[in-house]
């Protein structure tokens, strides 16, 4: 299924594009206009944070299992059947989110919507990628980027001003509209010459999948209620993941089936880049999630006011964006990546600082120097995880891509999570006792460990991002060569 890049017409190209930007900026609308909801989505179905990190969680797990399958789904059924078909089901999923009785069922339709989206981005990339010569995929991917940080941008204040003015159900009615334009847009995307059919799927390899991404994300959000990391659950559960891939990396090196293909790990600029991306996801939507409940938790402030808040990073990190495309290709990307790094650690340290009198302004601040620091991050990954794979092994690539950037996200905010939940308990026994002959409601106190917890969640990602800054030397730098035939 070989399609010469020159023949497609570049309105095709552009009408094709926008498509799949749309598609994908739905799914990141999503992710952001949720975030805002969860403190009054905790409550009104009768759970606390742990829920809050279920939803989020769910979702990303799906979208990490599916997200391997984008391959095989192309080869089996070429573009447009696969891509239309996950942004309906997205779409479908959404509604059932907003019409949901109660807490199970609304994670049953997180689950779903999760799977939907983890088709969406991947093929979407990769689509993006064929359709378009390498020597165009710095300044596409920076265009596809920006687009998506519209939904860091648009989504925190709508989601807020929707949740305070009606409810959160109504937050994925959003998705309806969005996805109706996508699909109907699909038409600019040019169809396969020949499509691979005859290539069977793996059943035991997506169940070992599922049974490993699943025991992790159990263990990490099952530690949130445990005091001891070495509880027996904990410890089995874990256990189970680890073996389940093992098993499964055995598996794709023996049998050499058709859900993961061994050769893209042989790329090292591919394995750092995804390792890169699984910690900078990682921390990305710890942070995400963090915001809006530390803003409407012990700062006060309304849903509203909270997503107002967020707006500056999408800001930051489309701007920065753009201007990463057009400078991409003319300095290192390796210096992009020590910028970006730097900064982001600045930027987490500096929320780790945030004062409870005027923490709107500090953290819109510091949200915008993060901002900053991401979008110097995310094109120069993108483009050196695909400067050296061949092209038959970049839609493949692309799944396994967002695979493990859903599953930093998802293994970010549950561990995250849990990290909180203990020094929650942790600060409010300390200051408790260092204010057992004072004055002090016991709101107040759980208020002012809340906040410290938060914080020195905060300066742990800070450190941690610092510390990752001479991994960056692994990267082989490749020129980009000339126009080629893609794969479509």
């Amino acid at each position: 299924m070989i399609v010469d890049t020159t023949v497609l017409a570049i309105s095709g190209r552009r009408h094709a594009a926008i498509a799949l930007m749309i598609a994908t900026a739905m799914q990141a609308f999503d992710s952001t206009i949720a975030n805002v909801a969860l403190p009054q989505l905790e409550r009104s179905m009768g759970g606390g944070i742990d829920l809050g990190s279920w939803v989020m969680t769910s979702y990303l797990s799906a979208s990490a299992v599916m997200a391997t399958l984008t391959g095989w789904f192309r080869r089996q059924y070429g573009v447009r059947q696969p891509f239309a078909g996950a942004i309906a089901l997205f779409v479908l999923a959404s509604m059932l989110c907003s019409i949901a009785p109660n807490a199970a069922a609304l994670l049953v339709s997180r689950v779903i919507q999760g799977g939907a989206a983890g088709i969406i981005q991947p093929l979407a990339q990769a689509i993006l990628l064929d359709i378009y010569p390498q020597r165009d995929h710095g300044r596409m991917l920076a265009i596809w980027g920006s687009v998506i940080m519209a939904g860091p941008i648009l989504g925190p204040a709508l989601g807020g001003v929707i949740t305070d003015l009606a409810s959160w159900r109504w937050i994925f009615v959003i998705n309806l509209p969005l996805g109706i334009i996508a699909v109907l847009g699909l038409r600019g995307v040019p169809p396969s010459v020949k499509l691979a059919g005859g290539a069977a799927i793996d059943g035991i390899g997506i169940l070992l999948l599922i049974i490993g991404i699943g025991a992790l994300q159990l263990c990490l959000q099952r530690s949130i209620g445990y005091s001891s990391l070495l509880s027996f659950e904990l410890i089995v559960e874990a256990a189970i993941s680890i073996l389940a891939m093992i098993v499964l990396a055995i598996r794709t090196k023996k049998f050499r089936f058709t859900l993961l293909r061994i050769e893209i790990f042989r790329d090292i600029n591919f394995c750092t880049s995804t390792s890169y991306l699984f910690m900078i996801g990682a921390f990305l939507f710890a942070t995400i999630v963090f915001l809006p409940a530390l803003s409407e938790g012990p700062l006060g402030y309304n849903a509203t006011f909270a997503g107002l808040m967020i707006s500056p990073r999408g800001i930051g990190t489309m701007a920065t964006m753009l201007i990463v495309g057009h400078l991409i290709d003319k300095i290192d990307p390796r210096i992009w990546l020590a910028s970006g790094l730097a900064i982001t650690a600045f930027a987490l340290a500096l929320i780790s600082e945030v004062p409870s009198d005027c923490g709107a302004v500090w953290l819109a601040v510091a949200s915008a120097i993060q901002g900053v620091g991401v979008g110097l991050l995310f094109t120069p990954l993108s483009t050196l995880a695909f400067s050296s794979l061949a092209e038959e092994l970049r839609t493949d690539a692309a799944g396994v891509y967002s695979l493990l950037r859903q599953l930093g996200c998802a293994t970010g905010v549950a561990a995250m999570t849990a990290l909180l939940q203990t020094r929650i308990q942790t600060s409010y026994m300390a200051i408790a006792n260092q204010r057992a002959l004072g004055t002090g409601s016991p709101s107040h106190l759980l208020d002012l460990a809340t906040l410290s917890a938060y914080t020195g969640c905060f300066r742990i990602m800070a450190i941690i991002t610092l510390f990752t800054i001479p991994g960056i030397f692994l990267f082989r730098v490749l020129r980009p060569g000339p126009a080629i035939p893609t794969v479509v």
